[in-house]
């Protein structure tokens, strides 16, 4: 009939996948009942469909466990790259037993990557993997930080995604997360940064100066601001932020009963200073070598993300005579910030560019932390132990093109770990 011509039609591209009789026999059935007790077509077609939209086949996404099919192929594709359910062209392709050919799946890849709902990706992965859904949690202290206003609040988060998305679109290499030689900013943050020229609030993308310590996420001021409070930094925060989401490190959690060091709000005592009393405990030293130096390194930028040589502090200090939007600032120049460290692996280095530039040499390790993201972000569950071999085989062929973002993706969606439930 026409009515289990359209439920089955409508069933397919909900649930995303081949339907057969059974699959549609309750949607007709409540069709058939509500005609039968007078009620128009229309409306009880409109009945057994909306019971369609209320399936678990369509809320829900039930992959079987295994090699996907074509359809769930199709799904998670579209669900990693665009975050809705595949089109029509994706489905066909599914149906007709294409997709999983490997020309065929780069090729949609492409596609979805060129589509405006691409944006959706750049929004939701952006925020879940730089933390960027955490940029009102902390707001800065208007006597400490009087420069912050809410147009440079409400472009912090815009510089990051549409930054994330040049290094996806241009096929830029991996060591770009880190060291970039450009920026992309509109007129308030080109100021933030002291980068000259920019008018405008257009984002757009700029070379920056050879002196700049700009470039990378790691400058950039959201997340700077969400990896701080309103009030200052603490070099454990953003040492633990740098190697879980730039070096794919995940830190052991501290021992019960060992208190966090709380900073000096005066201004008379560094974290670094109260840090190395803590590290006198053999139970937090491990631990502290590791997190602590790349924090060290981000010292260099205060909790909105401008560049700084010393810390400011509300009671002790220098007095400054200085004036922001026409008002005299109420801070005090407090201790010089040291910004050197020693990794874990040995290396040296005496401040931000140094430390960068320690990153970059291991490029291996960027791309290696970047692809689990986009697994994880892709197939909605942690890695394990047994995915080791496939994601080092991953990072094996992504070197062969100098670790390219866009080259990674392609790898990532062509793995077993993705095509695999």
């Amino acid at each position: 009939s026409v009515a289990t011509k359209s439920i089955k039609r409508i069933a397919a591209f909900a649930f995303r996948r081949r339907v057969t009789e059974e699959d549609i026999k309750p949607f007709v059935e409540l069709f058939q009942t509500e005609f039968e007790k007078g009620t128009s077509f229309e409306e009880s077609l409109k009945l057994a469909v909306t019971a369609i939209f209320c399936s678990p086949s369509f809320l829900f996404l039930n992959e079987p466990n295994g090699k996907l099919d074509d359809f769930a192929l199709a799904t998670r594709l579209s669900y990693f790259l665009n975050r809705t359910m595949p089109d029509r062209k994706l489905l066909r392709l599914a149906s007709a037993g294409k997709l999983s050919e490997p020309i065929i799946l780069e090729a949609q890849t492409e596609r979805l990557i060129a589509s405006a709902k691409f944006e959706r990706f750049i929004e939701d992965f952006s925020d879940a993997w730089l933390d960027l859904r955490e940029i009102d949690f902390t707001a800065p202290d208007s006597q400490l930080f009087p420069e912050f206003d809410q147009y440079l609040r409400y472009s912090m988060p815009l510089e990051s995604k549409a930054f994330l998305n040049e290094l996806i679109k241009s096929n830029l290499a991996v060591s770009n997360l880190v060291k970039s030689d450009f920026v992309i900013v509109n007129d308030r943050l080109a100021g933030h940064y002291e980068i000259p020229d920019v008018v405008g609030t257009q984002f757009r993308k700029v070379r920056i100066p050879g002196h700049s310590v700009r470039g990378g996420f790691l400058t950039q001021a959201s997340v700077l601001k969400v990896s701080a409070n309103g009030t200052n930094t603490s070099p454990v925060v953003r040492g633990f932020w740098v190697m879980e989401r730039i070096l794919g490190e995940t830190p052991q959690p501290p021992p019960p009963g060992i208190p966090g060091v709380e900073p000096d709000i005066r201004g008379a005592t560094t974290l670094r200073e109260l840090l190395d009393k803590h590290r006198d405990s053999v139970s937090c030293n491990a631990c502290h070598q590791r997190i602590d130096p790349p924090g060290f390194a981000l010292e260099a930028f205060n909790p909105i993300g401008g560049f700084r040589e010393n810390y400011r502090s509300i009671g002790e200090g220098k007095k400054i005579d200085k004036t922001v939007n026409g008002r005299r600032v109420g801070y005090r120049i407090g201790p010089e910030v040291d910004c050197s460290g020693k990794l874990f692996s040995g290396e040296s280095f005496s401040g931000f560019k140094e430390f960068r530039n320690l990153l970059v040499k291991n490029d291996d390790k960027l791309a290696k932390a970047f692809a689990k993201k986009l697994l994880i972000f892709s197939t909605g569950r942690q890695l394990g132990f047994s995915d080791r071999v496939e994601v080092d085989r991953i990072i094996s062929k992504s070197k062969k093109s100098n670790h390219r973002i866009r080259d990674l993706i392609h790898l990532v969606i062509n793995s077993q770990i993705f095509q695999n439930k």
